[in-house]
């Protein structure tokens, strides 16, 4: 009868433990793990969606979903010196439309998106007229609520998935307040330098300065 009672109050020391445990959890744990929402403008591959969402969910733990598709907005449409969309406004228009369960909503499109680039100080790069508005892979701003990524630029049979799984990640990181990195060349967070042969030689994972210093 001893030993019956001795098991009997260990059980309740057990759940009383656990109990608590849980209480702590809820009361004063507060989840770290962000969700990221992937927006499709206007058609886009469902191969390609989930090869970005696994990506993403891999490289930094966070849940994904997939939001129903909307259009390209007209509003984003230029014709400077070929049809595209401006991904600076692009970015404004997710942003806008960002449901308040998502952190960060990627915007994915197979559209040409362009923007300006500029110096340091602000100014368009020179030639003018080659950088006023210049064909990019994606866009994210750092910090920054949204980023947008297009398959325009990046389709080639055989590569276009791991091209595209490694511009989601690199913008993404943008979003979470990494620069472009130095100190590793093979780091996703390596600046293209206006080639994707950049992209093609670089890894799809932050390299180990990189990962100590993102916040997520």
């Amino acid at each position: 009868m001893s030993l019956l009672k001795s098991s009997n109050k260990y059980v309740l020391a057990v759940i009383v433990s656990v109990l608590l445990v849980f209480t702590y959890m809820f009361l004063f744990h507060k989840p770290t793990g962000n969700t990221v929402g992937i927006q499709p403008l206007g058609k886009f591959s469902q191969v390609y969606i989930d090869s970005v969402q696994s990506a993403l969910h891999v490289q930094y733990g966070f849940k994904v979903i997939v939001l129903p598709e909307k259009p390209l907005p007209k509003s984003c449409f230029v014709q400077i010196k070929s049809p595209r969309y401006r991904a600076d406004k692009l970015l404004k228009h997710l942003k806008s439309i960002c449901p308040d369960s998502i952190d960060y909503l990627l915007g994915l499109t197979g559209q040409d998106i362009s923007t300006s680039k500029k110096d340091k100080f602000g100014n368009i790069k020179k030639p003018v007229s080659k950088y006023e508005d210049w064909g990019i892979f994606g866009l994210g701003y750092r910090p920054g609520k949204a980023c947008v990524v297009s398959t325009y630029r990046l389709e080639k049979p055989g590569k276009t998935i791991e091209r595209l799984q490694k511009v989601v990640t690199h913008e993404l990181g943008h979003n979470l307040g990494l620069k472009h990195c130095t100190s590793n060349l093979n780091c996703v967070m390596d600046d293209a330098a206006e080639t994707i042969k950049t992209v093609d030689k670089g890894h799809i994972t932050l390299c180990k300065q990189c990962k100590s210093i993102v916040s997520y």
